[in-house]
């Protein structure tokens, strides 16, 4: 944040002089007043005397109105800039992330930080500061208006302004640690409901219909009772400086009535005006407050993330340009925070081959696969490919050579192609179209509307047609590796057979390991895994099976 705020530095002192000069012309204006009425009005030539106060009276309000919209503009566009390039660097970050430290938050947490988070902050620069330093200055230049006047006034007046900030200060204290607590409330309901929206076919399923919309009342009731309290104190001090700035103003006439006779009709006016006029900017920086303490918080929470400092940077290491050959894995424990998933694995999976990895759910996998990618890192131990210990290579290099299918197919609200080619330009439409009539998924691609730049509407289409995409994805993006998690689970036996039929051709040149507990995968494989509790139970090749 500080070097966007340096970057900005020029824009924001030149925001700040006219800040500074425009509410200097906007405490000046009653000062004007009371030089006209401290005027001898036996002169002569009071006639030029008034009209020449009426032309700098209404220069200062020319004035006035043009640095006003200028300060605005400025303001403008330098908060746009800023916020623009805090998004940028938030989402870039954010896109930087490792597994682990995507782990740390849930879907719903992110999603907050990215978009109402985000939005809070333009509202904090753009709005809230902007409104708050105007009015500082402008209580600011007030105050050193009535000391010019008449210093004795004017420090009735500063104590009285003095107990009105201490009043605020005090109230906003109490309101900040509120509205923390009904933010962590509020966090706590989204959590609640997205978890809610995610599993919602296994409440109809079990009739949890009731237990969960009692447990999301008993959460809404929770921040009711938290805001009806906020409420209650953030109307609680106004009657409070009501009184305050009553008892400084008979203060100032009793001082210049029955003590101080000389004080001149003009200052008096003038302490009486600033006096008065000191509560609208107090106010208006009261309700700012209010509305900072949110600002402040998604403030803090942005920071944290751009803080998190354990980001995935992909070219740091060797880029060997055909990665290639025998994968050996040599004593490889891996964690999930304290918790030990693979234990000493040591095996060979030999280029070119055709290796599945099977066991019950949760034995270590899908884990398997992940740290062979490097999606996450292990805890000891050693991985080869190729001869090369993948922890001295760099993760781009890694994941050129490795093409994955996930048991879930990742699809993207847009067009086929797109979601087939991931940007790469290498990849043409004929090459997608001559591998769909291989594979015999032509019947897929033959009702697209608009061929391949139709645009993927999920609800639409099988989970077994979106998993054919992503297959198409991996395979045409032409690496040494693939890994296939489950490839063939949401696919009718025809598909299947049509999907095992190509897996065979691409193991002919490739290395292919597959996580699968069909019989039909494991039968054609070369060598099948067995893991139990992260470990390997048993090895099979394929002279074996």
């Amino acid at each position: 944040m500080g070097k966007i705020i340096k970057k900005h530095i020029k824009s924001l002192i030149v925001i700040t002089i006219f800040l500074i000069v425009c509410n200097f012309l906007s405490s000046l204006h009653p000062y004007v007043m009371k030089q006209v009425l401290d005027i001898d009005f036996s002169k002569e030539n009071i006639e030029k005397i008034i009209l020449q106060f009426i032309i700098i009276y209404t220069l200062i309000h020319v004035l006035f109105a043009i640095f006003k919209n200028v300060k605005n503009i400025l303001v403008n566009k330098a908060m746009a800039r800023i916020l623009k390039d805090i998004r940028e660097k938030l989402f870039n970050k954010v896109l930087k992330f490792r597994m682990a430290t995507f782990n740390k938050y849930n879907s719903a947490e992110l999603y907050t930080r990215l978009t109402v988070d985000v939005d809070n902050l333009f509202t904090l620069f753009f709005g809230v500061l902007n409104i708050i330093v105007n009015n500082v200055f402008y209580i600011i230049f007030m105050i050193i208006m009535m000391y010019v006047a008449n210093v004795k006034l004017a420090l009735i007046g500063t104590v009285t302004i003095g107990v009105v900030a201490i009043i605020v200060y005090v109230h906003t204290k109490i309101l900040s640690a509120l509205q923390d607590e009904i933010h962590k409330k509020r966090d706590k309901e989204n959590k609640e409901f997205s978890e809610l929206y995610n599993k919602s076919k296994l409440t109809y399923l079990f009739k949890l219909q009731d237990k969960n919309i009692r447990k999301s009342n008993k959460l809404f009731k929770s921040e009711l009772d938290t805001r009806k309290k906020y409420i209650f104190i953030h109307h609680f001090p106004y009657w409070i400086l009501t009184v305050v700035q009553s008892i400084g103003i008979y203060a100032i006439l009793h001082y210049a009535l029955n003590i101080d006779t000389t004080i001149s009709l003009g200052s008096i006016y003038l302490v009486l005006f600033y006096t008065k006029e000191c509560k609208s900017p107090l106010e208006i920086i009261f309700n700012q407050l209010e509305e900072i303490q949110t600002c402040i918080i998604s403030y803090k929470r942005i920071k944290v993330l751009l803080n998190e400092n354990n980001d995935e940077i992909i070219e740091n290491g060797e880029y060997i340009e055909n990665l290639n050959g025998d994968i050996e894995l040599q004593n490889v424990c891996m964690k999930y925070e304290k918790e030990l998933i693979l234990k000493n694995l040591s095996f060979i999976i030999k280029k070119g081959s055709k290796v599945t990895i099977a066991g019950r759910t949760g034995v270590g996998k899908t884990t398997l696969t992940n740290v062979l990618m490097k999606l996450y890192d292990i805890e000891r131990g050693k991985i080869l490919i190729g001869g090369y210990d993948i922890s001295k290579i760099s993760t781009k290099c890694l994941r050129d050579n490795i093409s994955y299918i996930s048991q879930t197919p990742y699809i993207f609200a847009d067009t086929v192609r797109n979601n087939i080619t991931l940007g790469n330009k290498d990849i043409t439409g004929q090459d997608i179209y001559d591998l769909v009539y291989e594979i015999g998924v032509e019947n897929l691609f033959d009702k697209l509307s608009e061929g391949l730049d139709t645009k993927i509407k999920i609800s639409q289409l099988s989970y077994g047609e979106l998993q054919i995409i992503a297959f198409i994805r991996a395979i045409l993006h032409k690496a040494n590796i693939y890994i296939f998690d489950e490839p063939t689970s949401n696919m009718d036996s025809k598909t299947e057979r049509m999907i095992q039929n190509i897996i065979d051709k691409i193991s002919e040149k490739s290395t292919v390991i597959i996580i699968a507990h069909r019989k039909s995968t494991i039968e054609s494989s070369d060598k099948i895994i067995y893991l139990k509790d992260g470990q390997i139970d048993m090895i099979v090749n394929k002279e074996l099976i």
